[in-house]
């Protein structure tokens, strides 16, 4: 049975808006191992030591930007945007922002953790990037009137199947990060690896990631 290891780098470092998940499982719906919140990529690394210390991790899911282009947008990002325009999302470009356009917290602790996994995780494993508002639309659980702020981690029961209730918002997205990793091990039918699309792609991780989206 595969473990699978989530992360939503976000909001002030005081705050403890940097959500993290632990799931199983070997098919759909996975459960839930663990969750919780850290106030940074450290706290984050620490609060799954535990599992990364006693467990094969199989897949990491990080919902950050691990690669960048040469010059101007991602190409990935401009696909999902035309893939959740498509499934309705009437804001596409504030969903899927540029990258530019993010803040640090996102750009700068998403590497930090991805590039700790790496050093800390002995055995060979996969890490993409995920993307958890995008993947809510791909899914079919956002709409044009339920967008992603009104979905709770209970809305995913066909995804995963318990200690859900009372999640925050990043604790779901870490776990729809982790939901992203197992996808991309088990190489999940109408899912895809849209990381081949950018040219030439610039990234600290060795080896580089991937990002896998049911598209």
């Amino acid at each position: 049975m595969g473990t699978y290891l989530g992360f939503d780098p976000g909001g002030y470092e005081g705050h403890g808006n940097f959500g993290w998940a632990v799931i199983s499982g070997d098919r759909w719906p996975l459960s839930l191992v663990d969750r919780g919140i850290a106030r940074h990529a450290q706290g984050a690394i620490e609060a799954v030591s535990s599992w990364m210390r006693n467990n094969e991790i199989d897949a990491v899911g990080i919902d950050a930007p691990l690669f960048w282009a040469r010059a101007g947008d991602r190409a990935v990002d401009q696909e999902l945007r035309n893939a959740i325009h498509q499934r309705g999302c009437p804001t596409p470009g504030g969903t899927v922002q540029s990258v530019n356009s993010l803040r640090g917290a996102c750009l700068i602790q998403g590497m930090l953790v991805a590039m700790m996994c790496q050093e800390q995780i002995a055995h060979k494993f996969l890490i993409t990037e995920a993307h958890p508002k995008a993947l809510l639309w791909l899914l079919g659980k956002s709409t044009a009137g339920h967008g992603p702020n009104n979905i709770a981690l209970t809305d995913l029961y066909g995804y995963i199947g318990d200690r859900a209730h009372g999640a925050t918002d990043h604790e779901r997205d870490a776990v729809l990060g982790a939901l992203t990793a197992f996808a991309m091990h088990s190489r999940q039918f109408g899912w895809r690896d849209i990381y081949g699309l950018e040219a030439k792609p610039i990234t600290t991780l060795n080896p580089p990631p991937s990002y896998w989206m049911p598209m």
